[in-house]
């Protein structure tokens, strides 16, 4: 009997160095980012077009202390670290963690740096880059190592056409920065790349949100003024409900009824809150506003998305005690690693304290069930075994 999985972390990070510049034409080389190293101890920093210096810091915590400057991605005997590695460290540190596979998504730096770049082919390039060498990444483990393939926000056909590329490549997951056709709200044309992941059959998986920026009117909230999914979550804190309002305001769900989201780190126990809100928004304002929705905003926001949830055991909570408003078949869990809330190296602890009192069911969703079904994994499968060092 092959080792099957037992938890799938919904929420990894590549906390590397540009490794991916190797995969890109040289004549773009001298545009892509940086890595130095600052004098006196003072850990790594980034150079990168178009942005002041920016410091390795909180995201690479790993198994350390919290350090908001002075951190490196090497230890001192000159390897990498934790989180920083290859494919087989990183298989490693699953292992050592206690889980069997993570959802990969792209480094802080790049969703960062990227969209700064503003000579087209120069960026677009960088984004292939970054898939191909993800691919390379994965490929000791592709059922272990889930890559989530970067999508461009350069215009529509960029994305459309990277989408059915690494498609091609056998991507399982998406991750989108910005709204397909390279905006902060949606525009017709989107509905050509929702169309296309559907007819893929592609999982779409944003980190905390994408797009969803909102004119919020000036100083004297002036609320006449405002687009109607800025008023339906003036008080929704949790960071995808931006971006499914301006979805529901635009009908994407009614053109697009299957559509599904995975929101990855939200803030877990804000949720229902953030529902409670945008349903009391949404009906106190239509008297501005008069829009028909054909659903509430809150039965949007549980039909169309899963979401994250991380180092978060109040959000367990609330679920346990009121589920109608936090139900616990919608999260997948995530270790997070190697950002600093995260719980490696400690997940396996984490999780048999903090999940002892779930029903079994519920318990199975959040650590293997909604990661099966959004990513097609087949559970019964056996899965790679990590390589010896």
């Amino acid at each position: 009997m092959g080792r099957k999985y037992q938890v799938i972390s919904g929420d990894g990070h590549l906390e590397t160095p540009p490794d991916f510049v190797a995969f890109l034409p040289e004549k773009y080389k001298d545009r892509a980012p940086k890595l130095i190293t600052l004098p006196d101890g003072g850990g790594d920093a980034w150079l990168m077009e178009g942005m002041p210096l920016t410091y390795a810091s909180q995201n690479l915590r790993g198994r350390g202390k919290v350090k908001f400057a002075g951190q490196s991605y090497f230890k001192d005997d000159g390897s990498r670290t934790d989180g920083a590695g290859d494919g087989a460290q990183r298989l490693r540190e699953q292992d050592e963690d206690g889980i069997d596979a993570e959802l990969l998504f792209v480094p802080v730096f790049a969703s960062r740096f990227l969209e700064k770049i503003p000579d087209h082919d120069a960026y677009l390039a960088m984004v292939r880059a970054y898939n191909d060498w993800l691919a390379e990444y994965c490929s000791i483990a592709p059922d272990r190592l889930i890559g989530n393939a970067l999508m461009p926000i350069s215009g529509i056909d960029d994305a459309i056409g990277e989408l059915e590329r690494v498609h091609s490549m056998g991507f399982k997951s998406v991750q989108l920065l910005n709204s397909p056709s390279g905006g902060n709200a949606p525009k017709p044309e989107d509905d050509r790349f929702w169309e296309k992941a559907l007819e893929l059959d592609m999982p779409l998986s944003p980190h905390m949100s994408f797009a969803g920026v909102m004119n919020t009117g000036g100083p004297r909230h002036d609320t006449a003024q405002w687009p109607v999914e800025a008023g339906m979550t003036q008080h929704s804190q949790t960071a995808p409900a931006p971006t499914m309002a301006q979805l529901i305001v635009n009908g994407t769900f009614e053109r697009f009824p299957e559509l599904k989201f995975y929101f990855a780190e939200i803030n877990a126990a804000i949720l229902p809150a953030s529902m409670y809100y945008m349903d009391r928004d949404y009906l106190e304002y239509n008297s501005w506003f008069e829009l028909e929705l054909p659903k509430m905003p809150s039965q949007y926001m549980k039909d169309h998305a899963i979401y994250g949830m991380v180092r978060e055991p109040l959000a367990v909570k609330i679920g346990q005690h009121l589920p109608n408003d936090m139900p616990l078949e919608l999260f997948w869990w995530g270790s997070d690693f190697p950002h600093s809330v995260g719980t490696f190296p400690h997940s396996r602890k984490y999780i048999e304290e903090t999940f002892a009192d779930l029903d079994p069911a519920v318990r199975h969703m959040l650590l293997v069930g909604n990661a099966a079904e959004h990513l097609h994994l087949d559970l019964d499968a056996d899965i790679t075994e990590t390589p010896n060092a």
